[in-house]
């Protein structure tokens, strides 16, 4: 078994690969490109493949991340590194490719200073939160023999919208905030130091992804803000992060408006909008905790769930 770094002849290699290992997560060649190669912290040293020097066929690839640009909110994480994703070709499963794959990442890690790992959490450009428990369950086994904890659940959530209609009750609500001074709308340039400076005060990590929105002219479409008597940002919501016009998220409202039943007027506010631009589906990939039970209670299901898992080095 031969393991070597990604070169620039292994790409329909590697998608192709990819495809393989991971059927529930397949990607094209832009996927790859734009959200792999392109990523600013991309670094072929740490994007693996096990070669068979027999038939010189590709057995499994690991792709392993860890900061060379700082991110905005969380600096540089020196010592902190990511498997954003990995896979073993099904025929050469149980036959120690995937051990070796880890354990040359591993190293690699070690040797930069890389005191801990998580699985799929990359935030800068992560294709799943975790091991799915269903599809992958053999990974989630590996993994653990490999030195990883089960750090907890999460789960994706969607909702068809062909036949949404707002429930009464939000709409009642809404009426209620706006008769106390409230207001509703969609995102405006204008509007750009109020929610920049909500978001630092109350959601500093996802200021990155709304300033994206906004810069890449899809804010005023995708935005939805909610503004109290006095004029302040107090809630937002939005979709579109990655282009994708269905992808919910991220959404939010200040602590101190919490239990106002905001947060449920927003998203009904965003969906609503959605439909009227005929978009019918909307879904995303992450949430935990109690957030399972609110999100349920707007119409959503749980479509998928993953195994959070991590380890020290």
């Amino acid at each position: 078994m031969i393991i070597q770094k990604l070169q620039a002849k292994d790409d329909r290699v590697a998608i192709e690969l990819w495809n393989v290992c991971l059927p529930e997560d397949t990607i094209n060649a832009d996927n790859f490109y734009c959200r792999i190669i392109c990523d600013v912290n991309f670094d072929p040293e740490l994007y693996l493949l096990a070669i068979n020097p027999e038939s010189n066929e590709p057995m499994g690839f690991v792709y392993g991340t860890m900061r060379r640009i700082p991110c905005e909110v969380a600096g540089m994480q020196p010592e902190n590194a990511w498997v954003v994703a990995m896979g073993v070709a099904p025929k050469y499963r149980r036959k120690g490719v995937g051990t070796k794959l880890l354990s040359t990442l591993h190293d690699k890690l070690k040797s930069r200073g890389i005191k801990k790992v998580d699985i799929g959490t990359y935030t800068t450009n992560y294709f799943f939160p975790g091991v799915d428990q269903k599809n992958y369950t053999e990974g989630v086994d590996f993994l653990k023999t490999m030195g990883y904890s089960d750090n907890g659940v999460c789960a994706s959530m969607d909702l068809n919208l062909r036949e949404y209609r707002t429930p009464e009750k939000y709409l009642n609500k809404k009426q209620e905030l706006i008769n106390k001074g409230y207001t509703f709308g969609n995102f405006k340039m204008e509007d750009c130091l109020h929610v920049f400076d909500f978001l630092r005060q109350h959601f500093p990590y996802w200021l990155p992804n709304v300033r994206e929105n906004i810069v890449r002219g899809r804010g005023q479409e995708s935005i939805q803000l909610a503004w109290d008597a006095s004029g302040q940002v107090v809630g937002f919501a939005m979709r579109a992060m990655d282009g994708t016009p269905g992808r919910f998220g991220p959404f939010g409202v200040a602590s101190s408006q919490q239990g106002t039943g905001l947060g449920g007027i927003l998203f009904h506010n965003l969906v609503t909008d959605m439909i009227q631009r005929r978009i019918f589906y909307t879904w995303f990939l992450w949430t935990g905790g109690r957030n399972l039970d609110i999100y349920a209670t707007w119409g959503m299901e749980r479509y998928r769930e993953y195994t959070i898992m991590g380890r020290d080095l």
